[in-house]
């Protein structure tokens, strides 16, 4: 069973992409990012593989984005079919020249370039509840493979050296016939004031034949070594989630604790990414490593008051949406 292989530390990073021709399209990415123990520097590195809809070739596109405070760099790079090597039996990402595996990542992407290394030792994290990932629903797939990451090494942008050292973050398994629909998504590796804790949740609409969803929304959350989790079916409307291009409220419970907080950014501070969606068109990325989350935690164990998290400007926060530099003026990188 495919939801007992993914429950394998070893497994979660093997490539997904259908062994035949993937008659409706499909897309497979794997990303790692990280924030500078500051706070003011960021980068995420994203490697994708995509086949369109009545296509047989793939495409490969690499990603770069450097977050320094205010300024934002950003490339990408397309890479043939015959050079995207995605491994079913190992842990092995290769565009061109570019790779990815365990504990290494390195590559050029026109300006900017990377070697780093990388380590980690907490569980995966599962968005979604594990019987999912067997199932066609949803049409989109994603792993924390490592959730709480050391990277080391250099990044270059331009001429510029960035010295990466103990700079903390995740490394990231997406797959699937399409991107979801409209969704926000964000993360935390470790606030400010509790360094070890992890949160990760996304509010999504999913298009379901003619008709959309409502706001779903899906938290997990690991918090003084114990991971806490508000992803089960009948949580998703449940748990409440509402944002628009600068903020993004939320909200869940279960017979532990009460969640709420809120992700909030400049919406200058996003850059945009174009994605090729598999059966159509584009989708349109907004991005951010350099976020605030504010998060209050209520347990319900009777140990200890109530708790305020909070990571000034180390969360991630992405919006998946249709619109384009017309509706939100944050402009697209293509």
């Amino acid at each position: 069973m495919l939801a007992k292989e993914l429950q394998q530390q070893s497994r979660v990073n093997f490539s997904r992409y259908p062994h035949v021709l993937a008659r409706n399209g499909f897309y497979e990415s794997f990303f790692i990012r990280a924030n500078a123990p500051c706070g003011q520097k960021a980068f995420w590195i994203r490697y994708t593989q995509t086949q369109s809809k009545g296509k047989q070739e793939r495409i490969g596109e690499l990603w770069a984005v450097f977050f320094d405070g205010d300024r934002t760099y950003v490339d990408k790079k397309t890479v043939s079919d015959s050079s995207i090597h995605f491994s079913k039996r190992h842990f092995n990402i290769e565009l061109g020249e570019a790779f990815l595996k365990n504990g290494q990542a390195e590559g050029i992407c026109n300006s900017i370039s990377w070697s780093l290394s990388f380590k980690g030792d907490q569980k995966s994290i599962f968005l979604l509840p594990s019987s999912l990932y067997s199932m066609p629903f949803p049409k989109s797939k994603s792993i924390t493979s490592d959730p709480m990451v050391s990277f080391n090494g250099k990044i270059m942008v331009g001429r510029v050296e960035y010295d990466i050292a103990d700079w903390i973050g995740s490394q990231n398994h997406n797959w699937g016939e399409k991107h979801t629909d409209q969704y926000a998504w964000g993360q935390v590796c470790g606030f400010d004031n509790s360094p070890d804790t992890f949160l990760e949740l996304i509010s999504a609409k999913l298009d379901v034949g003619p008709i959309q969803t409502p706001m779903l929304t899906s938290v997990v959350f690991r918090h003084k070594g114990i991971l806490h989790s508000f992803n089960a079916l009948n949580k998703w409307i449940k748990n409440k989630g509402s944002y628009n291009y600068s903020t993004w409220s939320f909200s869940c419970e279960n017979d532990e604790m009460v969640l709420s907080g809120t992700i909030s950014t400049p919406i200058e501070h996003f850059v945009g990414l174009a994605y090729t969606n598999p059966p159509r068109g584009k989708k349109y990325c907004l991005n951010t490593k350099q976020a605030k989350c504010t998060l209050h935690v209520e347990e319900f164990n009777g140990i200890g008051m109530p708790q305020s998290l909070v990571s000034r400007s180390r969360c991630a926060f992405e919006i998946l949406t249709d619109e384009d530099e017309s509706y939100h003026g944050v402009n697209i990188e293509r």
